[in-house]
C-alpha cells in the first residue's frame, strides 16, 4: 500500500509532527517526536472491501496528553528508536531499563511543559568518559 508523508504543527504542542497518510485505505498515523502526541485512524482487522466502508469500520487511537517523548540510539545502529511515553511510570520504567542496558550509545526524553519543549539527555555516550581506577 502506498503511502505520503507530510509534516504539520503538532495539535498538542504546536511543534512539527509527521504525518503517514495510506491513500488507498484513508488510514492515517500522526506522531510527534517532541512531545509524544500521536493520533492513529485505521481501519478495523475484519474490513475487506475498501469501497464500501463505513464509519463503524475505523478505529482511532489518540494519545493528547502525553508525558513525553524518547530517544534511543543503541551503539552500531544506523537509526535511533523514538515513541511516545504515556504516562510517568512508563518513564521511569523507561529510565530504569536504560541505565542497564550497556549498548545504550544515547537516550534522551522530551516533554512539553509550561508550553515549551524541554529535553532531558539521559545518557549521552559520546561525552561520557570511562574512569578507570587502578
Amino acid at each position: 500500500m502506498g503511502s505520503v508523508i507530510d509534516y504539520i504543527d503538532c495539535p498538542n504542542c504546536g511543534h512539527e509532527a509527521h504525518i503517514d497518510f495510506y491513500y488507498k485505505s484513508g488510514e492515517e498515523f500522526t506522531n510527534c517526536n517532541n512531545c509524544g502526541f500521536y493520533r492513529y485512524v485505521e481501519l478495523h482487522p475484519d474490513v475487506q472491501d475498501l469501497s464500501s466502508i463505513k464509519d463503524s469500520d475505523w478505529k482511532i487511537t489518540e494519545c493528547t496528553d502525553p508525558f513525553g517523548a524518547y530517544r534511543i540510539k543503541y551503539i552500531g545502529a544506523v537509526g535511533t528508536m523514538c515513541g511516545t511515553l504515556e504516562t510517568e511510570a512508563v518513564y521511569n520504567e523507561i529510565c530504569e531499563r536504560i541505565m542497564d542496558d550497556a549498548d545504550v550509545e544515547f537516550a534522551s526524553v522530551s516533554r512539553l511543559i509550561d508550553g515549551s519543549i524541554q529535553e532531558e539527555i539521559l545518557i549521552d555516550g559520546s561525552i561520557q568518559e570511562e574512569i578507570l581506577i587502578d
